[in-house]
């Protein structure tokens, strides 16, 4: 192995290994939905960058009670302006779509999802796009893309996914922020320009009867579509170090099944210093 490969190996986070293939990239999404506004947001980043998004969200939240893989977004309380600050400074690429006319969350996310796939880098060689909870939740996913006609990247399912992955736990808090502002306000963001990393915040209510928007939630609602079912590697995790172990080796949880084999830190650890995500690594340390 050549010194340069050796190098990137030790200064990196390792890759998912999903379909067959080893994958550096991953978009995870997560929706909400508040009096008939639905808002879901995906986030782009490839495993280092996840690695300095927990370093800002460690210094930016930690004194509002935010401890990585254990907090969850519901047991926070925060200023919403700081929430979107860590969102405006994450270093992948984020997307926003929103409808308001009391649409069925569970039909509008995957459909948004899928519509931000095609937005958001997302090359289906090397990206795994990751969605909260059970397998039924990919499948929507895969039905809405099918719809559209698109090709997505393979989609794995994580179980309380903002416990395992910093993305997926900002774009819950990052929905929640932004659909509180809309049921205030539907027009918040009428005229909004967006600048990196926000690739797109648009509203999907005037396509209500058309196009991509159309087209994807007609095939999850009749639950039509192909359903792949790439392989991946899901491991239970019932402690910090478990899910710490899990996001590091690219592990997706699961509510069964095997624990990882080791759930020792100190790799991990190693990893984080090396990327200069000093303060996480620290708090780790005493995990």
């Amino acid at each position: 192995m050549s010194t340069g490969v050796l190098q990137a190996v030790v200064y990196s986070m390792r890759d998912f290994e999903v379909g067959g293939r080893y994958r550096s990239r991953s978009v995870g999404f997560d929706g909400t939905q508040r009096d008939g506004v639905v808002v879901t947001v995906g986030i782009s980043v490839t495993r280092n960058e996840e690695a300095l998004l927990l370093e800002d969200l460690y210094q930016s939240l930690h004194t509002h009670g935010y401890d990585p893989f254990r907090t969850k977004s519901r047991d926070l309380t925060l200023p919403p302006g700081e929430v979107i600050d860590v969102l405006k400074r994450c270093n992948g690429e984020i997307g926003i779509y929103y409808h308001t006319d009391g649409v069925n969350l569970g039909f509008a996310e995957p459909t948004h999802s899928a519509m931000l796939l095609q937005d958001l880098e997302a090359p289906p060689n090397d990206t795994v796009a990751i969605v909260d909870g059970a397998d039924g939740y990919a499948k929507k996913l895969y039905r809405a893309a099918d719809g559209m006609g698109l090709s997505p990247p393979p989609v794995a399912h994580c179980p309380q996914s903002e416990l395992y992955f910093p993305h997926l736990l900002l774009a819950d808090l990052a929905a929640g922020v932004i659909a509180d502002k809309l049921n205030q306000n539907r027009t918040a963001f009428y005229g909004t320009t967006t600048s990196d990393p926000i690739q797109v915040l648009d509203d999907t209510t005037p396509s209500s009867y058309q196009g991509d928007w159309n087209k994807g939630y007609e095939s999850v609602a009749r639950q039509s579509g192909r359903t792949p079912e790439p392989p991946f590697i899901q491991r239970r995790a019932d402690t910090v170090r478990e899910r710490v172990a899990c996001w590091f080796h690219g592990y997706f949880g699961t509510t069964n099944g095997p624990a990882p084999d080791s759930d020792s830190v100190t790799p991990v650890i190693s990893r984080l210093q090396n990327l200069e995500c000093r303060e996480v690594a620290t708090w780790l340390s005493s995990v």
